[in-house]
């Protein structure tokens, strides 16, 4: 009996074990019924209601319509809201990147014996509540808080001036709220590049900022794709930042969406809202995914 035979009948004794009673489906079963139950189907719930009609007394009627996308499309108010609210994520990822990358850089390449204690300070804001951590910055960013003392105790300003319930204190605050979310993934991607090809590239001739633009960033382009992404889907969605440091007159689609849902109880528009939102921060991802993807291809081949 040759060899080939004997295998081929051993193969057929094993038992085949039925999909469904794999252990790691069995592991995963309650993960994604948790997730299908409370995110899927209230996704699907909010785009049904998003096509009923609004009445006040019932907050809505299975009716169908499409009045509340074409209403959000025909009013400049609302298409403002969106413009201004993709352009805060632009800007805070843009900002989030710009401080984030150098110091990635530095908690991945150091040796120090503190590195563990550098993670822990980064992670620290993490562990306080969201809603402390702006009113920290109402305290600093006030018109007698620390920044306007600084600069007329330095003689730089002769009173102070208005950086509360800007764009300005939104911006920051939302940067300093989401910038560990654009540290990490970057840190893990350096990390994984090994140290020995700056050092190949340092030794053919290329300064400090050579290899860093065409060895490191090339290399590291997964960490920052997947820190951009997340600081921008946070950034459209962020609601008690923008209302604490942005004051009434600024409106993101976040405090919008929040006041259609809860204060007006107008769930259709809300939802619709909602789903505008959502699909275009989709598209922009996709995007910007499909954009950087080619270039992390050639840089992992370089």
């Amino acid at each position: 009996m040759s060899p080939s035979h004997v295998l081929s009948e051993s193969n057929s004794e094993v038992p085949r074990i039925p999909f469904w009673k794999r252990r790691h489906v069995l592991l995963l079963s309650i993960p994604t019924l948790i997730f299908v139950v409370f995110l899927v189907l209230p996704l699907f719930f909010m785009l049904a209601v998003s096509f009923f009609k609004y009445k006040p007394m019932q907050i809505y009627t299975v009716q169908f319509t499409v009045e509340n996308y074409l209403r959000f499309m025909g009013d400049p108010f609302y298409r403002k809201v969106l413009w201004y609210t993709l352009e805060l994520s632009f800007a805070v990822t843009f900002f989030s990147l710009l401080i984030a990358y150098p110091l990635a850089y530095f908690l991945a390449r150091t040796q120090s014996q503190r590195k563990g204690l550098y993670l822990f300070l980064l992670l620290v804001p993490l562990m306080v509540g969201i809603i402390v951590r702006t009113y920290g910055w109402i305290v600093i960013l006030g018109k007698n808080g620390l920044v306007n003392n600084l600069l007329m105790a330095l003689s730089i300003i002769d009173q102070p001036i208005k950086i509360l319930f800007t764009d300005t204190a939104v911006l920051i605050g939302i940067v300093e709220v989401l910038l560990p979310y654009m540290v990490l993934p970057i840190v893990s991607s350096i990390q994984k590049i090994p140290f020995s090809l700056e050092e190949a590239a340092a030794s053919l001739g290329a300064n400090r900022w050579s290899v860093l633009f065409r060895v490191v960033i090339p290399q590291s382009l997964p960490g920052v794709i997947s820190g951009s992404v997340i600081v921008f889907t946070l950034t459209a969605g962020a609601v008690v930042t923008p209302a604490l440091l942005g004051g009434p007159q600024i409106h993101t689609m976040g405090t919008v969406i929040y006041q259609l849902m809860i204060s007006t109880l107008n769930w259709p528009f809300g939802s619709a809202s909602a789903f505008i939102l959502l699909f275009t921060e989709f598209l922009i991802v996709f995007l910007f995914i499909n954009l950087l993807l080619p270039v992390t291809r050639k840089g992992r081949k370089a």
